[in-house]
């Protein structure tokens, strides 16, 4: 999982000095459901604080995956879906 993460992260991830976008990022969210969006909410406050796309997406995911309740590939699904929405939050 920790592999899977550091990976999304890699491809989905934008330099933090650009002009932060909140609202386009909810917007975004709007059409996620389910965990995506738990993910998403989560997450969002830690990428507008400067945290990285894996560290927002692993903070939440995670202890889902330690506890069994979601699979290394319902996580990468899950991340990829609740990432694309918060890397919007810092756009150019």
């Amino acid at each position: 999982m920790l592999r899977t993460v550091t990976v999304l992260a890699a491809l989905l991830a934008l330099p933090t000095a650009a002009l932060a976008d909140r609202a386009e990022a909810d917007a975004c969210a709007k059409n996620l459901s389910g965990e995506s969006l738990k993910t998403y909410r989560a997450g969002v406050g830690m990428v507008e604080a400067s945290s990285t796309l894996e560290q927002a997406v692993r903070a939440h995911l995670e202890p889902l995956y330690n506890a069994g309740k979601i699979t290394e590939a319902e996580g990468r699904k899950i991340g990829e879906e609740a990432a694309k929405c918060m890397r919007l939050v810092h756009r150019k």
